[in-house]
Protein backbone atom coordinates (compact mmCIF):
# COMPACT_ATOMS: atom_id res chain seq x y z
CA UNK A 1 0.00 0.00 0.00
CA UNK A 2 1.48 3.37 -1.06
CA UNK A 3 2.23 6.10 1.43
CA UNK A 4 -0.37 8.31 -0.27
CA UNK A 5 -3.08 5.66 0.06
CA UNK A 6 -2.20 5.02 3.70
CA UNK A 7 -2.47 8.76 4.35
CA UNK A 8 -5.82 8.87 2.56
CA UNK A 9 -7.10 5.98 4.67
CA UNK A 10 -5.83 7.61 7.85
CA UNK A 11 -7.64 10.82 6.92
CA UNK A 12 -10.75 8.79 6.14
CA UNK A 13 -10.56 7.06 9.52
CA UNK A 14 -10.39 10.42 11.28
CA UNK A 15 -13.39 11.57 9.27
CA UNK A 16 -15.30 8.39 10.14
CA UNK A 17 -14.40 8.77 13.81
CA UNK A 18 -15.78 12.32 13.68
CA UNK A 19 -18.99 11.10 12.06
CA UNK A 20 -19.42 8.31 14.63
CA UNK A 21 -18.84 10.54 17.64
CA UNK A 22 -20.92 13.42 16.30
CA UNK A 23 -24.22 11.56 16.46
CA UNK A 24 -26.01 10.01 19.41
CA UNK A 25 -28.59 8.36 17.15
CA UNK A 26 -27.72 4.67 17.06
CA UNK A 27 -29.30 4.19 13.62
CA UNK A 28 -27.12 6.95 12.17
CA UNK A 29 -24.07 5.34 13.78
CA UNK A 30 -24.87 1.91 12.36
CA UNK A 31 -25.53 3.26 8.87
CA UNK A 32 -22.32 5.27 8.92
CA UNK A 33 -20.39 2.21 10.03
CA UNK A 34 -21.48 -0.10 7.20
CA UNK A 35 -21.34 2.53 4.45
CA UNK A 36 -17.92 3.87 5.35
CA UNK A 37 -16.55 0.37 5.86
CA UNK A 38 -17.50 -0.53 2.28
CA UNK A 39 -16.09 2.74 0.95
CA UNK A 40 -12.71 1.94 2.51
CA UNK A 41 -12.47 -1.51 0.92
CA UNK A 42 -11.97 -1.89 -2.80
CA UNK A 43 -13.13 -5.49 -3.19
CA UNK A 44 -16.14 -5.55 -0.86
CA UNK A 45 -19.66 -6.18 -2.19
CA UNK A 46 -21.56 -6.28 1.09
CA UNK A 47 -21.03 -5.13 4.64
CA UNK A 48 -23.39 -6.58 7.23
CA UNK A 49 -23.57 -5.56 10.89
CA UNK A 50 -24.99 -8.05 13.41
CA UNK A 51 -25.80 -6.96 16.97
CA UNK A 52 -26.28 -9.38 19.86
CA UNK A 53 -29.82 -9.52 21.30
CA UNK A 54 -29.41 -9.93 25.07
CA UNK A 55 -32.98 -11.18 25.55
CA UNK A 56 -33.03 -13.83 22.79
CA UNK A 57 -29.25 -14.54 23.02
CA UNK A 58 -28.85 -14.43 19.22
CA UNK A 59 -27.12 -12.24 16.63
CA UNK A 60 -29.54 -10.24 14.49
CA UNK A 61 -28.89 -8.07 11.42
CA UNK A 62 -28.93 -4.43 12.46
CA UNK A 63 -27.71 -2.74 9.26
CA UNK A 64 -26.21 -3.65 5.92
CA UNK A 65 -25.27 -2.45 2.44
CA UNK A 66 -25.39 -4.56 -0.69
CA UNK A 67 -28.03 -6.89 0.74
CA UNK A 68 -31.82 -7.33 0.85
CA UNK A 69 -32.55 -6.10 4.40
CA UNK A 70 -36.11 -7.45 4.36
CA UNK A 71 -34.79 -10.99 3.95
CA UNK A 72 -31.83 -10.50 6.29
CA UNK A 73 -33.88 -9.22 9.23
CA UNK A 74 -35.23 -12.73 9.94
CA UNK A 75 -31.77 -14.22 10.54
CA UNK A 76 -31.02 -15.39 14.11
CA UNK A 77 -27.44 -16.65 14.51
CA UNK A 78 -26.51 -18.47 17.68
CA UNK A 79 -23.04 -17.87 19.15
CA UNK A 80 -20.73 -20.24 17.26
CA UNK A 81 -23.05 -20.55 14.23
CA UNK A 82 -21.49 -19.80 10.84
CA UNK A 83 -18.77 -17.15 10.27
CA UNK A 84 -20.66 -14.57 12.30
CA UNK A 85 -21.36 -16.74 15.34
CA UNK A 86 -17.77 -18.03 15.39
CA UNK A 87 -16.42 -14.47 15.50
CA UNK A 88 -18.81 -13.53 18.29
CA UNK A 89 -18.06 -16.64 20.36
CA UNK A 90 -14.28 -16.31 20.13
CA UNK A 91 -14.11 -12.49 20.31
CA UNK A 92 -11.55 -12.21 17.51
CA UNK A 93 -11.32 -11.39 13.80
CA UNK A 94 -11.21 -13.99 11.03
CA UNK A 95 -10.11 -13.80 7.38
CA UNK A 96 -11.68 -16.35 5.04
CA UNK A 97 -9.80 -16.14 1.73
CA UNK A 98 -10.79 -19.45 0.14
CA UNK A 99 -14.27 -20.56 -0.92
CA UNK A 100 -13.91 -24.10 0.49
CA UNK A 101 -12.89 -22.68 3.90
CA UNK A 102 -15.87 -20.34 3.78
CA UNK A 103 -18.24 -23.23 2.97
CA UNK A 104 -16.76 -25.29 5.81
CA UNK A 105 -17.28 -22.49 8.34
CA UNK A 106 -20.82 -21.86 7.06
CA UNK A 107 -21.77 -25.55 7.18
CA UNK A 108 -23.31 -25.38 10.67
CA UNK A 109 -25.71 -22.62 9.67
CA UNK A 110 -29.31 -23.71 10.29
CA UNK A 111 -31.45 -24.33 7.21
CA UNK A 112 -33.82 -21.58 8.29
CA UNK A 113 -31.02 -19.01 8.65
CA UNK A 114 -29.39 -20.15 5.39
CA UNK A 115 -32.66 -19.66 3.51
CA UNK A 116 -32.95 -16.05 4.72
CA UNK A 117 -29.23 -15.41 4.22
CA UNK A 118 -29.09 -16.82 0.67
CA UNK A 119 -32.10 -14.75 -0.34
CA UNK A 120 -30.63 -11.67 1.37
CA UNK A 121 -27.34 -11.82 -0.61
CA UNK A 122 -29.29 -12.32 -3.85
CA UNK A 123 -28.38 -16.01 -4.09
CA UNK A 124 -24.66 -15.43 -4.61
CA UNK A 125 -21.73 -17.48 -3.33
CA UNK A 126 -19.08 -15.83 -1.21
CA UNK A 127 -15.60 -15.74 -2.74
CA UNK A 128 -13.85 -14.26 0.27
CA UNK A 129 -14.86 -12.62 3.52
CA UNK A 130 -13.66 -11.41 6.85
CA UNK A 131 -15.40 -10.63 10.14
CA UNK A 132 -14.46 -8.50 13.14
CA UNK A 133 -16.08 -8.32 16.57
CA UNK A 134 -17.37 -5.03 18.00
CA UNK A 135 -15.67 -5.04 21.38
CA UNK A 136 -16.18 -2.66 24.26
CA UNK A 137 -14.21 -3.49 27.40
CA UNK A 138 -15.04 -7.18 28.05
CA UNK A 139 -18.30 -7.18 26.12
CA UNK A 140 -18.87 -8.12 22.50
CA UNK A 141 -21.71 -6.01 21.09
CA UNK A 142 -21.86 -7.72 17.73
CA UNK A 143 -19.99 -8.63 14.55
CA UNK A 144 -19.19 -6.76 11.33
CA UNK A 145 -18.95 -9.06 8.28
CA UNK A 146 -17.47 -7.96 4.93
CA UNK A 147 -18.17 -10.20 1.92
CA UNK A 148 -16.79 -10.33 -1.62
CA UNK A 149 -19.03 -12.03 -4.14
CA UNK A 150 -17.91 -10.75 -7.55
CA UNK A 151 -14.48 -9.06 -7.34
CA UNK A 152 -11.26 -10.89 -8.18
CA UNK A 153 -9.23 -9.11 -5.54
CA UNK A 154 -8.58 -10.46 -2.06
CA UNK A 155 -8.93 -8.99 1.40
CA UNK A 156 -5.73 -8.27 3.29
CA UNK A 157 -4.64 -8.06 6.91
CA UNK A 158 -4.49 -4.28 6.44
CA UNK A 159 -8.18 -4.32 5.46
CA UNK A 160 -9.00 -6.17 8.68
CA UNK A 161 -7.00 -3.75 10.82
CA UNK A 162 -8.74 -0.76 9.23
CA UNK A 163 -12.18 -2.28 9.84
CA UNK A 164 -11.16 -3.26 13.40
CA UNK A 165 -10.39 0.41 14.08
CA UNK A 166 -13.81 1.42 12.74
CA UNK A 167 -15.49 -1.41 14.70
CA UNK A 168 -13.85 -0.34 17.97
CA UNK A 169 -14.82 3.30 17.39
CA UNK A 170 -18.35 2.18 16.52
CA UNK A 171 -18.63 0.03 19.67
CA UNK A 172 -17.79 3.06 21.79
CA UNK A 173 -20.27 5.19 19.85
CA UNK A 174 -23.01 2.54 20.20
CA UNK A 175 -22.46 2.29 23.96
CA UNK A 176 -22.58 6.06 24.32
CA UNK A 177 -25.70 6.21 22.18
CA UNK A 178 -27.40 3.50 24.24
CA UNK A 179 -26.50 5.32 27.45
CA UNK A 180 -27.89 8.53 26.02
CA UNK A 181 -31.08 6.81 24.89
CA UNK A 182 -31.49 5.18 28.30
CA UNK A 183 -31.01 8.53 29.99
CA UNK A 184 -33.43 10.17 27.59
CA UNK A 185 -36.01 7.46 28.18
CA UNK A 186 -35.59 7.74 31.95
CA UNK A 187 -36.04 11.50 31.74
CA UNK A 188 -39.20 10.99 29.71
CA UNK A 189 -40.43 8.45 32.26
CA UNK A 190 -39.63 10.87 35.08
CA UNK A 191 -41.53 13.69 33.38
CA UNK A 192 -44.43 11.34 32.71
CA UNK A 193 -44.29 10.04 36.28
CA UNK A 194 -44.39 13.59 37.69
CA UNK A 195 -47.32 14.44 35.41
CA UNK A 196 -49.24 11.33 36.54
CA UNK A 197 -48.38 12.02 40.18
CA UNK A 198 -49.72 15.57 39.87
CA UNK A 199 -52.97 14.34 38.30
CA UNK A 200 -53.63 11.77 41.03
CA UNK A 201 -52.61 14.22 43.76
CA UNK A 202 -55.05 16.79 42.38
CA UNK A 203 -57.79 14.14 42.30
CA UNK A 204 -57.21 13.44 46.01
CA UNK A 205 -57.02 17.11 47.01
CA UNK A 206 -60.17 17.89 45.04
CA UNK A 207 -62.00 15.13 46.92
CA UNK A 208 -62.72 13.15 43.77
CA UNK A 209 -62.55 9.85 45.61
CA UNK A 210 -61.93 6.32 44.39
CA UNK A 211 -64.04 6.66 41.22
CA UNK A 212 -62.07 9.68 40.01
CA UNK A 213 -58.74 7.89 40.58
CA UNK A 214 -59.94 4.83 38.66
CA UNK A 215 -61.22 7.02 35.82
CA UNK A 216 -57.79 8.67 35.50
CA UNK A 217 -56.11 5.27 35.46
CA UNK A 218 -58.56 3.95 32.86
CA UNK A 219 -57.66 6.87 30.58
CA UNK A 220 -53.94 6.22 31.04
CA UNK A 221 -54.17 2.48 30.31
CA UNK A 222 -57.00 2.60 27.74
CA UNK A 223 -58.58 -0.35 29.54
CA UNK A 224 -61.06 -0.43 32.40
CA UNK A 225 -59.59 -0.21 35.91
CA UNK A 226 -61.67 -1.30 38.91
CA UNK A 227 -61.25 -1.48 42.69
CA UNK A 228 -61.65 -4.85 44.44
CA UNK A 229 -61.59 -5.37 48.20
CA UNK A 230 -60.48 -8.96 47.66
CA UNK A 231 -58.11 -10.39 45.06
CA UNK A 232 -59.75 -10.93 41.71
CA UNK A 233 -59.92 -14.44 40.30
CA UNK A 234 -57.76 -13.13 37.46
CA UNK A 235 -54.75 -12.75 39.78
CA UNK A 236 -52.41 -11.77 36.95
CA UNK A 237 -54.68 -8.79 36.24
CA UNK A 238 -54.77 -7.56 39.85
CA UNK A 239 -52.32 -5.03 41.28
CA UNK A 240 -52.12 -4.84 45.10
CA UNK A 241 -52.81 -1.64 47.03
CA UNK A 242 -50.39 -1.81 49.94
CA UNK A 243 -50.02 0.29 53.10
CA UNK A 244 -47.14 -0.85 55.27
CA UNK A 245 -47.54 -4.61 55.54
CA UNK A 246 -51.27 -4.62 54.87
CA UNK A 247 -52.93 -5.13 51.50
CA UNK A 248 -55.91 -2.76 51.40
CA UNK A 249 -57.34 -4.05 48.14
CA UNK A 250 -56.54 -4.60 44.48
CA UNK A 251 -56.75 -2.71 41.21
CA UNK A 252 -58.38 -4.91 38.63
CA UNK A 253 -56.98 -4.17 35.15
CA UNK A 254 -58.42 -5.38 31.88
CA UNK A 255 -55.13 -6.92 30.73
CA UNK A 256 -52.15 -8.83 32.10
CA UNK A 257 -49.87 -6.85 34.44
CA UNK A 258 -46.88 -8.37 32.61
CA UNK A 259 -48.11 -6.81 29.34
CA UNK A 260 -48.02 -3.26 30.70
CA UNK A 261 -45.32 -0.87 29.49
CA UNK A 262 -42.99 0.89 31.92
CA UNK A 263 -45.04 4.07 31.69
CA UNK A 264 -48.26 2.13 32.29
CA UNK A 265 -46.70 0.45 35.33
CA UNK A 266 -45.81 3.90 36.66
CA UNK A 267 -49.44 4.98 36.22
CA UNK A 268 -50.70 1.89 38.07
CA UNK A 269 -48.20 2.45 40.91
CA UNK A 270 -49.29 6.08 41.34
CA UNK A 271 -52.94 5.02 41.24
CA UNK A 272 -52.29 2.39 43.92
CA UNK A 273 -50.62 5.02 46.14
CA UNK A 274 -53.50 7.44 45.60
CA UNK A 275 -56.07 4.73 46.36
CA UNK A 276 -54.21 3.76 49.54
CA UNK A 277 -54.36 7.39 50.73
CA UNK A 278 -58.04 7.59 49.81
CA UNK A 279 -58.85 4.34 51.64
CA UNK A 280 -57.02 5.58 54.74
CA UNK A 281 -58.99 8.83 54.59
CA UNK A 282 -62.31 7.03 54.15
CA UNK A 283 -61.46 4.69 57.01
CA UNK A 284 -60.65 7.62 59.32
CA UNK A 285 -64.00 9.21 58.52
CA UNK A 286 -65.77 5.90 59.12
CA UNK A 287 -64.06 5.53 62.51
CA UNK A 288 -65.39 8.97 63.43
CA UNK A 289 -68.86 7.90 62.34
CA UNK A 290 -68.64 4.76 64.51
CA UNK A 291 -67.48 6.84 67.47
CA UNK A 292 -70.47 9.14 67.01
CA UNK A 293 -72.83 6.14 66.84
CA UNK A 294 -71.37 4.85 70.10
CA UNK A 295 -72.08 8.19 71.75
CA UNK A 296 -75.67 8.10 70.47
CA UNK A 297 -76.05 4.53 71.70
CA UNK A 298 -74.72 5.45 75.13
CA UNK A 299 -77.34 8.17 75.40
CA UNK A 300 -80.05 5.71 74.38
CA UNK A 301 -79.17 3.11 77.03
CA UNK A 302 -78.70 5.67 79.79
CA UNK A 303 -82.17 7.08 79.35
CA UNK A 304 -82.83 10.43 77.72
CA UNK A 305 -85.66 12.98 77.58
CA UNK A 306 -88.55 12.35 75.23
CA UNK A 307 -87.56 15.25 72.94
CA UNK A 308 -84.01 13.95 72.60
CA UNK A 309 -85.30 10.42 71.99
CA UNK A 310 -87.38 11.65 69.04
CA UNK A 311 -84.30 13.32 67.53
CA UNK A 312 -82.33 10.08 67.80
CA UNK A 313 -85.19 8.05 66.35
CA UNK A 314 -85.18 10.37 63.35
CA UNK A 315 -81.41 9.90 63.02
CA UNK A 316 -81.68 6.11 62.93
CA UNK A 317 -84.93 6.25 60.93
CA UNK A 318 -87.10 4.39 63.45
CA UNK A 319 -90.79 4.77 64.03
CA UNK A 320 -91.70 6.24 67.40
CA UNK A 321 -93.55 3.01 68.23
CA UNK A 322 -90.74 0.73 67.06
CA UNK A 323 -89.75 -2.23 69.18
CA UNK A 324 -86.13 -3.19 68.98
CA UNK A 325 -83.81 -5.97 70.05
CA UNK A 326 -80.11 -5.66 70.82
CA UNK A 327 -77.69 -8.14 69.24
CA UNK A 328 -74.07 -8.42 70.36
CA UNK A 329 -71.51 -10.28 68.23
CA UNK A 330 -68.13 -11.44 69.48
CA UNK A 331 -65.51 -13.88 68.25
CA UNK A 332 -65.74 -17.23 70.04
CA UNK A 333 -61.98 -17.71 70.19
CA UNK A 334 -60.37 -14.69 68.57
CA UNK A 335 -61.18 -11.01 68.15
CA UNK A 336 -63.55 -10.00 65.38
CA UNK A 337 -60.79 -7.95 63.76
CA UNK A 338 -57.08 -7.38 64.17
CA UNK A 339 -56.14 -4.03 65.76
CA UNK A 340 -53.17 -3.90 63.38
CA UNK A 341 -55.39 -4.02 60.30
CA UNK A 342 -56.68 -0.77 58.88
CA UNK A 343 -59.66 -2.10 56.93
CA UNK A 344 -60.60 -5.44 58.52
CA UNK A 345 -62.90 -3.81 61.07
CA UNK A 346 -64.47 -1.49 58.50
CA UNK A 347 -65.16 -4.31 56.05
CA UNK A 348 -66.77 -6.45 58.75
CA UNK A 349 -69.00 -3.68 60.12
CA UNK A 350 -70.00 -2.50 56.65
CA UNK A 351 -71.04 -6.05 55.81
CA UNK A 352 -73.24 -6.13 58.93
CA UNK A 353 -74.82 -2.85 57.84
CA UNK A 354 -75.50 -4.23 54.39
CA UNK A 355 -77.03 -7.46 55.69
CA UNK A 356 -79.22 -5.81 58.32
CA UNK A 357 -80.37 -3.17 55.84
CA UNK A 358 -81.56 -5.87 53.44
CA UNK A 359 -83.42 -7.75 56.19
CA UNK A 360 -84.77 -5.03 58.50
CA UNK A 361 -84.29 -1.80 56.56
CA UNK A 362 -83.00 0.45 59.34
CA UNK A 363 -80.77 -1.37 61.81
CA UNK A 364 -78.28 0.65 63.84
CA UNK A 365 -74.77 -0.85 63.82
CA UNK A 366 -71.88 0.22 66.07
CA UNK A 367 -68.83 -1.15 67.86
CA UNK A 368 -67.51 -1.28 71.41
CA UNK A 369 -63.96 -2.53 71.87
CA UNK A 370 -64.04 -5.83 69.94
CA UNK A 371 -67.82 -6.22 69.97
CA UNK A 372 -70.20 -5.48 67.12
CA UNK A 373 -73.62 -4.25 68.32
CA UNK A 374 -76.78 -4.25 66.21
CA UNK A 375 -80.00 -2.54 67.30
CA UNK A 376 -82.62 -4.27 65.17
CA UNK A 377 -86.20 -3.03 64.67
CA UNK A 378 -88.41 -6.10 65.04
CA UNK A 379 -90.60 -6.06 61.97
CA UNK A 380 -91.44 -9.79 62.17
CA UNK A 381 -90.61 -12.79 64.35
CA UNK A 382 -87.92 -14.06 61.95
CA UNK A 383 -85.93 -10.86 61.42
CA UNK A 384 -83.22 -11.62 64.02
CA UNK A 385 -82.73 -15.23 62.91
CA UNK A 386 -82.53 -14.13 59.27
CA UNK A 387 -79.81 -11.59 60.05
CA UNK A 388 -77.84 -14.14 62.08
CA UNK A 389 -78.04 -16.73 59.29
CA UNK A 390 -76.78 -14.27 56.68
CA UNK A 391 -73.92 -13.10 58.88
CA UNK A 392 -72.89 -16.69 59.60
CA UNK A 393 -72.93 -17.54 55.90
CA UNK A 394 -70.69 -14.61 55.02
CA UNK A 395 -68.30 -14.80 57.98
CA UNK A 396 -68.36 -18.47 58.90
CA UNK A 397 -64.55 -18.62 59.16
CA UNK A 398 -64.52 -16.09 62.02
CA UNK A 399 -66.33 -18.34 64.50
CA UNK A 400 -68.96 -15.88 65.73
CA UNK A 401 -70.88 -15.79 69.02
CA UNK A 402 -74.30 -14.11 69.05
CA UNK A 403 -76.10 -12.80 72.15
CA UNK A 404 -79.67 -11.55 71.70
CA UNK A 405 -81.58 -9.32 74.12
CA UNK A 406 -85.37 -9.29 74.45
CA UNK A 407 -87.64 -7.20 72.23
CA UNK A 408 -88.29 -3.84 73.99
CA UNK A 409 -89.48 -0.31 73.35
CA UNK A 410 -86.79 2.14 72.25
CA UNK A 411 -86.72 3.88 75.62
CA UNK A 412 -85.98 0.51 77.26
CA UNK A 413 -83.05 -0.32 74.96
CA UNK A 414 -80.65 -0.42 77.92
CA UNK A 415 -82.44 -3.52 79.26
CA UNK A 416 -82.10 -5.39 75.96
CA UNK A 417 -78.43 -4.39 75.73
CA UNK A 418 -77.57 -5.76 79.19
CA UNK A 419 -79.53 -8.92 78.43
CA UNK A 420 -77.51 -9.36 75.23
CA UNK A 421 -74.33 -8.99 77.30
CA UNK A 422 -75.57 -11.71 79.68
CA UNK A 423 -76.45 -13.91 76.71
CA UNK A 424 -72.93 -13.52 75.25
CA UNK A 425 -71.33 -14.34 78.61
CA UNK A 426 -73.52 -17.42 78.93
CA UNK A 427 -72.65 -18.47 75.37
CA UNK A 428 -68.94 -18.31 76.18
CA UNK A 429 -69.43 -20.49 79.25
CA UNK A 430 -71.80 -23.00 77.69
CA UNK A 431 -70.13 -23.20 74.27
CA UNK A 432 -73.34 -22.19 72.47
CA UNK A 433 -72.78 -19.86 69.52
CA UNK A 434 -76.31 -18.42 69.54
CA UNK A 435 -78.02 -17.45 72.79
CA UNK A 436 -81.41 -15.75 72.96
CA UNK A 437 -81.83 -14.27 76.43
CA UNK A 438 -85.61 -14.68 76.29
CA UNK A 439 -85.15 -18.44 75.90
CA UNK A 440 -82.91 -18.79 78.97
CA UNK A 441 -84.42 -20.10 82.20
CA UNK A 442 -82.55 -20.47 85.44
CA UNK A 443 -79.36 -19.71 83.52
CA UNK A 444 -80.24 -16.02 83.84
CA UNK A 445 -79.59 -16.29 87.59
CA UNK A 446 -76.04 -17.42 86.94
CA UNK A 447 -75.19 -14.05 85.49
CA UNK A 448 -76.63 -12.18 88.50
CA UNK A 449 -75.40 -14.26 91.44
CA UNK A 450 -71.75 -14.64 92.39
CA UNK A 451 -70.22 -18.09 92.10
CA UNK A 452 -69.57 -18.46 95.87
CA UNK A 453 -73.25 -18.02 96.71
CA UNK A 454 -74.24 -20.49 94.00
CA UNK A 455 -71.77 -23.10 95.21
CA UNK A 456 -72.96 -22.74 98.80
CA UNK A 457 -76.57 -23.23 97.69
CA UNK A 458 -75.70 -26.34 95.65
CA UNK A 459 -73.69 -27.81 98.51
CA UNK A 460 -76.42 -27.11 101.08
CA UNK A 461 -79.26 -28.59 99.01
CA UNK A 462 -77.64 -31.59 97.31
CA UNK A 463 -74.04 -31.89 98.53
CA UNK A 464 -74.43 -35.42 100.05
CA UNK A 465 -76.10 -36.67 96.88
CA UNK A 466 -73.08 -35.71 94.75
CA UNK A 467 -70.86 -38.04 96.79
CA UNK A 468 -73.31 -40.95 96.61
CA UNK A 469 -72.27 -41.85 93.06
CA UNK A 470 -73.48 -41.41 89.48
CA UNK A 471 -76.35 -43.90 89.77
CA UNK A 472 -78.16 -41.61 92.21
CA UNK A 473 -77.45 -38.48 90.14
CA UNK A 474 -78.88 -40.30 87.12
CA UNK A 475 -81.96 -41.28 89.10
CA UNK A 476 -82.55 -37.68 90.24
CA UNK A 477 -82.03 -36.39 86.69
CA UNK A 478 -84.63 -38.79 85.32
CA UNK A 479 -87.13 -37.99 88.10
CA UNK A 480 -86.82 -34.27 87.32
CA UNK A 481 -87.08 -34.88 83.60
CA UNK A 482 -90.26 -36.96 84.02
CA UNK A 483 -91.79 -34.67 86.63
CA UNK A 484 -91.55 -37.29 89.45
CA UNK A 485 -93.52 -39.92 87.53
CA UNK A 486 -92.22 -43.05 89.31
CA UNK A 487 -93.53 -45.58 86.80
CA UNK A 488 -91.98 -43.83 83.77
CA UNK A 489 -88.75 -43.19 85.69
CA UNK A 490 -88.36 -46.90 86.57
CA UNK A 491 -89.04 -47.90 82.98
CA UNK A 492 -86.53 -45.45 81.57
CA UNK A 493 -83.90 -46.55 84.11
CA UNK A 494 -84.75 -50.22 83.41
CA UNK A 495 -85.23 -51.01 87.11
CA UNK A 496 -88.04 -52.41 89.24
CA UNK A 497 -90.36 -49.82 90.90
CA UNK A 498 -89.30 -51.17 94.30
CA UNK A 499 -85.67 -50.51 93.43
CA UNK A 500 -86.57 -46.94 92.50
CA UNK A 501 -88.49 -46.57 95.76
CA UNK A 502 -85.46 -47.75 97.76
CA UNK A 503 -83.19 -45.33 95.96
CA UNK A 504 -85.53 -42.39 96.60
CA UNK A 505 -85.72 -43.22 100.26
CA UNK A 506 -81.97 -43.44 100.54
CA UNK A 507 -81.54 -40.06 98.79
CA UNK A 508 -84.17 -38.43 101.04
CA UNK A 509 -82.36 -39.77 104.07
CA UNK A 510 -78.96 -38.48 102.95
CA UNK A 511 -80.39 -35.08 102.02
CA UNK A 512 -82.64 -34.87 105.08
CA UNK A 513 -85.64 -33.87 102.99
CA UNK A 514 -88.82 -35.28 101.50
CA UNK A 515 -89.36 -35.24 97.75
CA UNK A 516 -93.08 -34.99 98.46
CA UNK A 517 -92.69 -31.61 100.16
CA UNK A 518 -93.04 -28.94 97.47
CA UNK A 519 -90.44 -26.61 99.00
CA UNK A 520 -87.84 -29.36 99.39
CA UNK A 521 -88.40 -30.61 95.87
CA UNK A 522 -88.24 -27.10 94.33
CA UNK A 523 -84.95 -26.34 96.13
CA UNK A 524 -83.48 -29.66 94.97
CA UNK A 525 -84.52 -29.08 91.34
CA UNK A 526 -83.00 -25.57 91.39
CA UNK A 527 -79.79 -26.86 92.99
CA UNK A 528 -79.52 -29.69 90.46
CA UNK A 529 -79.99 -27.35 87.47
CA UNK A 530 -77.41 -24.95 88.90
CA UNK A 531 -75.02 -27.85 89.43
CA UNK A 532 -75.43 -29.10 85.86
CA UNK A 533 -75.09 -25.61 84.39
CA UNK A 534 -71.99 -24.64 86.37
CA UNK A 535 -70.29 -27.97 85.61
CA UNK A 536 -70.88 -27.51 81.87
CA UNK A 537 -68.96 -24.25 81.78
Amino acid sequence: MSVIRKRDKADKLFEINHLLTKSLDVQVILRTLVEEARNLLEVSDTVILYLFDQEEKVLRVAEGVGVDMEAMKDIRFLPGESLTGKTYANRKSYLFAEEDIIRENMSNMSSRNYSHYFKGVFKRQVKSAFSVPLLHQDECLGVLVVDNFENDGKFTDDDIRVIEIIANQSAIAIVHSNLFQDLKEKNEQLKHSIDIHNKFTKAILDGGGIDTILTLLTRSLHVTAEFHGERNEQATQSYPIIRGRETLGYIGIGKEISDLSNLEIIAVEHAATALALELVKVNALYEKELHFREEVFQQMIEGIPESELKRIQNYVNWNINSQVSCMIIEGEKTALWSPESLLEKERFIRSLESISKVVSGSSFVLTRTFQAILIIPITNQFVVESIVDRIKNQWDEKGLLFGIGRKVAVNELGNSYHEALDAVRYGKKSGESYVDYSKLGIERLLEKVDSTTLNFFIDDKMGPLITMGPIYMKTLSTLIQLNKNHKQTAEQLHIHPNTLYQRIKKMEGQLNMSFDLETDWLNLVVAYNLYVTTNNK
